[in-house]
């Protein structure tokens, strides 16, 4: 048995069941292709070999103290948040390509995985612009944006999936 049986909401005739929300979350269900989540993978992996962004964090720090109140903000903290994007959209992805078993399957998308993978592009598409900066987007960069709009549209909507929180990565 699933859970508890009950009478279904918003007015359907139906049984529901109450799956415990320790073990079960609602997502997202996206069709993607493999070379969307490779390409993914593959900016990943630019943006984490690409030079760091120029200026340390001693002339962050020294612009901030010019700006506002000395000490007021942590350039470290600061430069950490700007290059957090990363950090939030490798683990997504790496459980993504561990799981696509075809060139075609189903990913889940949790509440907020799109909006993370949109910073991390727009953080990219800002490095690549930079003419000071030496990083470039890789060539199929398009497959990465293809990725991002299947998830736009994906999780658009207000029809979620209540799955087992094991086919999910960890938060």
């Amino acid at each position: 048995m699933l859970g508890s049986p009950g009478e279904g909401e918003q007015g359907v005739a139906a049984k529901s069941y109450t799956l415990p929300k320790e073990t079960h979350e609602f997502v997202y269900p996206v069709a993607v292709r493999r070379a969307e989540v490779e390409a993914f993978a593959e900016l990943l992996a630019a943006e984490a070999d690409a030079p760091a962004l120029e200026g340390g964090t001693e002339d962050v720090q020294a612009v901030l103290d010019g700006m506002i109140e000395e000490g007021a903000v942590d350039a470290e903290e600061l430069t950490e948040r700007m290059q957090g994007p990363r950090g939030e959209v490798e683990p997504v992805i790496e459980d993504w390509q561990a799981r696509l078993e075809g060139d075609i399957g189903v990913v889940y998308a949790r509440p907020g995985t799109y909006e993370n993978l949109l910073a991390f592009v727009k953080f990219c598409k800002r490095r690549d612009d930079d003419t000071s900066d030496e990083f470039t987007v890789p060539e199929n960069f398009a497959d990465a944006a293809a990725l991002l709009k299947r998830l736009e549209t994906g999780t658009d909507t207000q029809y979620r999936a209540v799955i087992h929180t094991d086919l999910l990565p960890d938060e």
